[in-house]
């Protein structure tokens, strides 16, 4: 693919590029083409975007599509026009190799000329310009590209503003961050933690499960608790729980940390699992980075965000071609008088990049601002606190588009990977689509699109709250029209105030977290509730997720041993084995001489195990499902 992407001769189309920016400067919007809608091919720009290729599958023809856009013009970042660049942007140039672009030229309104160094991608044909020294707030930046001598390409010319720092994101004393505010009424009691003797360093949350039918998709339960309000939650980070409800794996982070998004996925070709790690602001989004473990759980990669921003807790995909999408909060400068604001105001940006996981360098970058009108938004602008006018959070992606779920506007936007436009809307105040009854959503969350046409995504309906209860929605794209095929809503009737996704699994069934109420569910396709499970109060998950997944711990099994009125009895765990079915107890006069002296099968995360032997060693082998030998605990004289 790589080979055939090189031999395309790519042109330069200079005044293309500058047409497309001139619809990008700062405060303007996109208009949603007449008729647009899933799979159409209406022009985005002058020029149009390609069509996305049908033979081509989600997860192999992202960069094969833009390719072929490539053939046009280079998909250059930060976008001609972007109003918010970052003064540690990279000049971004994707779909022609970096020996093919020739001369970077780069000049600053107020920093003046600077030099850097062309560094080439490893996933894709391209180069990002790094320049040696930080650009100035606020000033204009004026790119040339000069093609080798002899080059088929045109030159090409565009321009980009730097923005101005803005105030890191607080509120008042007493307001909980919007990541963990709950609508309903929380509980006084102390969350209820699960407690091991012979892992006595672990304390998760314990997990109640109240339905639980069989299910005929397989598969393991992904969450990751987090407590709010200062809540006397012992320990947080990435759970997995088995089918019945029993913790398979915990890895508790360190205090004042948090794990969200935790998921399974791919990366170089093997399972592995991710999730973010960081710190949660005030209002709600992340500054840390994303983690990628393999199926030993060693952290194979840490993902840090490009052109000096942190990665955000609401995105982390990776592309089977070695690439990272995240997403990040940043604070810019802005005029708010238009909106009831101050002139010198603060709003947050919400950045979507790709990042090149073997280089850590910036692919592509889209900015809200600059494509949605801050007065889209239903969050009020408060004088004094940095405003979240757009609250990107989530991620989906198809051939040469994305769809991206924008919470506080109350819209989902497919917008082009080439010129990053935005090809419709759904919802908000400006929808391409016409809602038919029951499919207005509001504060929605994790937005996907999938083949037949359709579109899930969590409806919060809060906060504040506008409707009468969350759910899982199901869309139906019809031309611009948007219908409601099927809603999941809990028998409770949740309302999330923050959070919350819902995941269709290979057998049609959906996986529903409901975020900060501290449920998550399982329904067939038809809406029937065949799991349901639940954290105490006021303990949450951000999302909730089922997928297969078979780990092999890098310790030895864990082995404790108690004794009363006589009695010893053993306990056994391993914390991530996904294959352990029994326990062999094993005695013997030393530690170097032991024998089997029963099994006893394996009965949740730590299993009991009764001993009687007059021997003053024993130890535990855990076995699978034909009775082989997985790993042996070390020996203890109890």
């Amino acid at each position: 693919m790589r080979e055939h992407i090189r031999r395309i001769s790519l042109i330069l189309v200079g005044s293309l590029l500058a047409a497309v920016g001139a619809g990008l400067t700062a405060g303007s919007s996109d208009t949603s083409p007449a008729g647009s809608g899933p799979g159409s091919s209406a022009s985005a720009a002058t020029g149009g975007d390609p069509p996305p290729s049908a033979s081509l599958t989600k997860s192999s023809s992202r960069h094969a599509a833009r390719a072929v856009a490539a053939a046009r013009f280079i998909i250059v970042s930060p976008q001609p026009g972007t109003p918010d660049a970052s003064p540690h942007t990279q000049v971004s140039f994707l779909g022609t190799p970096a020996t093919q672009l020739g001369t970077v030229t780069v000049v600053g309104s107020r920093s003046g000329h600077h030099t850097g160094k062309l560094k080439a991608y490893a996933a894709a044909p391209g180069a990002s310009f790094v320049p040696s020294k930080a650009f100035s707030t606020g000033e204009t930046v004026h790119v040339e590209l000069q093609p080798p001598s002899g080059s088929l390409a045109s030159p090409l010319s565009f321009s980009f503003t730097v923005a101005r720092p803005g105030v890191q994101a607080r509120l008042p004393a007493g307001r909980l961050p919007a990541i963990v505010k709950a609508t309903s009424r929380p509980s006084s009691a102390v969350p209820v933690t699960e407690h091991f003797l012979s892992r006595p360093t672990l304390r998760p949350p314990r997990v109640v499960i109240t339905k639980n039918d069989a299910s005929p998709t397989p598969g393991d339960i992904f969450l990751a608790p987090l407590g709010s309000g200062g809540a006397n939650v012992a320990q947080r980070g990435p759970m997995i729980l088995d089918p019945q409800g029993h913790l398979v794996w915990f890895d508790p982070l360190p205090h004042h940390h948090g794990a969200e998004d935790f998921s399974a996925q791919m990366y170089n070709g093997a399972p592995a699992l991710t999730f973010w790690e960081g710190h949660i602001n005030p209002l709600g989004f992340g500054q840390g980075q994303d983690v990628i473990l393999d199926r030993t759980y060693h952290v194979v990669y840490r993902v840090h965000g490009g052109n000096g921003e942190a990665p955000d807790l609401h995105e982390f995909v990776l592309s089977p071609q070695g690439t990272a999408w995240v997403d990040s909060y940043v604070p810019v400068r802005a005029d708010l008088r238009s909106l009831g604001g101050f002139q010198d105001s603060s709003l947050l940006d919400s950045i979507v990049q790709e990042i090149d996981l073997k280089t850590g360098l910036v692919m592509f970058e889209w900015h809200p601002l600059g494509h949605i009108e801050p007065s889209e938004s239903y969050a009020h602008v408060v004088n004094g606190q940095t405003w979240d006018p757009f609250h990107i959070n989530s991620i989906d992606l198809h051939g040469d588009r994305m769809v991206v779920s924008g919470r506080n506007t109350w819209a989902v936007y497919e917008v082009s990977l080439v010129t990053g436009r935005i090809l419709w809307r759904l919802g908000g105040k400006r929808s391409s689509f016409h809602l038919g009854p029951g499919a207005r959503f509001a504060y929605q969350h994790d937005a996907h699109l999938r083949p037949d046409n359709t579109l899930t995504l969590f409806d919060d309906q809060a906060a504040p709250q506008v409707g009468s209860q969350s759910r899982g929605l199901m869309l139906k794209l019809d031309g611009r029209d948007a219908s409601v095929a099927h809603t999941y809503t809990h028998p409770r009737r949740l309302i999330a105030g923050s959070q919350g996704n819902m995941q269709t699994l290979p057998n049609g069934d959906e996986v529903v977290g409901w975020g900060s109420e501290p449920y998550f569910s399982e329904f067939t396709s038809d809406g029937h509730l065949i799991m349901d499970g639940h954290f105490p109060r006021p303990v949450q998950s951000y999302r909730a997720f089922r997928f297969p997944w078979a780990g092999v711990p890098p310790t030895h099994p864990a082995f404790a041993a108690s004794t009363g009125h006589g009695k010893v009895t053993a306990y056994a765990s391993w914390n991530g084995a996904t294959t352990v079915t029994s326990w062999q107890l094993l005695t013997g006069p030393d530690a170097t001489h032991l024998r089997p002296a029963g099994t006893t099968a394996r009965s949740g995360f730590e299993t009991p195990i009764p001993v009687q032997t007059n021997q003053p060693y024993i130890a535990a082998r855990a076995l699978d499902a034909q009775g082989r030998e997985l790993g042996t605990s070390v020996p203890i004289h109890p």
